[in-house]
C-alpha cells in the first residue's frame, strides 16, 4: 500500500515540476486547476506544440502511448508539424484524425 501511495506522490511530484518548467506555455490557463489525468489531452497537445523535446520527452515518459494518441486524433489545436509527426511516429492513418483548426 505504501507503495502505491509512493508512486502517486512521485506522479504529483514530476506534475508539479513539469507546471513550473512549462508554465509560460500555459499562459492562458489557471494552472491551479489543472490536473494530469482529467486535462491530458489538453496538456500532451501543448507540451507536444510548444514544449520543445524537453516537453515531448516528458510526455512520452508520464503518459501511455494510448493517452498520446487519443490526444493526437483529437485535439484539433496540435501544431500541424507535429502532429503529423506523431501521426506517423504512432502509425495513425491520416483520415483518423479530426480536422485541425487553423494554425496561427
Amino acid at each position: 500500500m505504501a507503495e502505491i501511495t509512493g508512486a502517486a506522490q512521485r506522479r504529483t511530484e514530476a506534475f508539479e515540476k513539469m507546471l513550473s518548467q512549462f508554465k509560460p506555455l500555459f499562459w492562458d490557463t489557471d494552472i491551479g486547476a489543472l490536473d494530469m489525468t482529467a486535462n491530458r489531452q489538453y496538456i500532451i497537445s501543448r507540451l507536444l506544440s510548444m514544449g520543445g523535446m524537453p516537453g515531448y520527452l516528458w510526455v512520452t515518459r508520464h503518459y501511455s502511448e494510448e493517452a498520446i494518441v487519443e490526444a493526437i486524433i483529437q485535439r484539433r489545436d496540435m501544431h500541424p508539424i507535429m502532429r503529423n509527426f506523431m501521426a506517423e511516429r504512432y502509425h495513425i492513418p491520416k483520415d483518423q484524425l479530426v480536422k485541425a483548426g487553423t494554425w496561427r
